[in-house]
């Protein structure tokens, strides 16, 4: 069965989810609420916050890849690694971006669980 949700990998909701759409509706509207409060906290990135911002970003990778946001999960990713890494000058550059990227995935998630829940 196909998502046709931009944004959401049909391969990874294939591997994931084999199909059941009544499983992912559950996980998505997990994101749907928790997400907005997560990038706030997101929103703002200094050295005294990096460490915090590394967990943060690290569990919101880990909600992008269950409901199948393979590029929301690879940005996720590159920023938690420069978070780990020290980098907040990367981290500082690409956060916007990131946090632009899943705002506006939101809504096609809202749009698309509104019609299948």
């Amino acid at each position: 069965m196909a998502l046709n949700i931009p944004g959401v990998d049909e391969g990874v909701f294939g591997d994931l989810f084999d199909g059941d759409e009544e499983v992912y509706v559950s996980v998505l509207s997990s994101f749907i609420d928790k997400t907005p409060a997560v990038l706030s906290k997101l929103a703002t990135v200094s050295a005294d916050n990096l460490k915090d911002y590394a967990d943060t970003v690290h569990g919101l990778k880990g909600a992008c890849a269950n409901v199948c946001a393979e590029e929301a999960r690879k940005m996720a990713l590159e920023l938690e690694m420069a978070a780990k890494g020290g980098d907040l000058a990367a981290v500082q550059a690409k956060n916007g971006t990131f946090l632009k990227y899943v705002e506006d995935l939101l809504p096609k998630l809202k749009d698309w669980y509104k019609n299948h829940q």
